[in-house]
């Protein structure tokens, strides 16, 4: 249960995370157009980052459920690997085709595609033009380099995302489910990067573990 339901925060994430990571934050003022045009300039701009995670969720009660940190790295085209460290050890790794999330200590992996996996709404911010996507959420502005982004429909994988940057960094994202969840994320050391090595996205997976691929 805690697996699957941290997985599901982790991947919710990303379908957000590789469309307004690193941006600068200080273009996001009162007076250039609307919250979607400004959202959509943002998305174009630079995606590759890394440093390191918190990630806290909490239930509809305020109550913390989950804990996990660890490091992880992101590169366009919608490449990224999320090593989770504390409390169990598990990599999530996208080399663009497929995501692959690998359970070190119980010793099985699964494959999947990575269009299947993230699917639409949100994710399709990850592969198709912004201008394209934006018209099915609501973004606003809130002041203190923070903004949100709520899906229009109820189809919609989240309620509302919130993010929040410091000196143009990203600082914190915030995701609240249908459920009333909440998973927090922290990020911190956070540095760009012009561009990495394709090794860092090969899964290099023992040979005596279970795969289970799911087309």
């Amino acid at each position: 249960m805690y697996r699957k339901f941290s997985l599901k925060n982790v991947l919710m994430a990303f379908c957000v995370i590789f469309s307004v990571f690193s941006f600068a934050a200080d273009q996001i003022k009162d007076g250039q157009g609307s919250q979607a045009a400004v959202l959509a300039e943002l998305l174009e701009a630079n995606r590759n980052v890394e440093g390191k995670f918190l990630q806290v969720t909490y239930n509809d009660s305020g109550d913390q459920v989950q804990l996990s940190e660890g490091v992880f790295m992101l590169a366009s085209p919608n490449r990224f690997v999320w090593d989770t460290i504390n409390p169990f050890p598990q990599r999530i790794i996208s080399d663009g085709e497929w995501l692959t999330i690998w359970d070190v200590d119980l010793e099985q992996a699964t494959k999947k595609k990575v269009v299947n996996t993230l699917g639409q709404s949100p994710a399709a911010l990850l592969g198709q033009p912004a201008a394209k996507v934006l018209p099915f959420y609501d973004v606003a502005f809130l002041g203190q380099q923070r903004f949100r982004l709520i899906p229009n429909s109820e189809e919609g994988l989240f309620g509302s995302l919130t993010l929040s940057f410091k000196n143009d960094v990203i600082g914190a994202m915030s995701i609240e489910d249908s459920l009333g969840q909440t998973t927090v994320i922290e990020f911190n050391d956070i540095e760009t990067h012009e561009g990495v090595s394709e090794k860092n996205f090969v899964v290099d997976l023992p040979s005596d573990i279970d795969v289970f691929i799911e087309e």
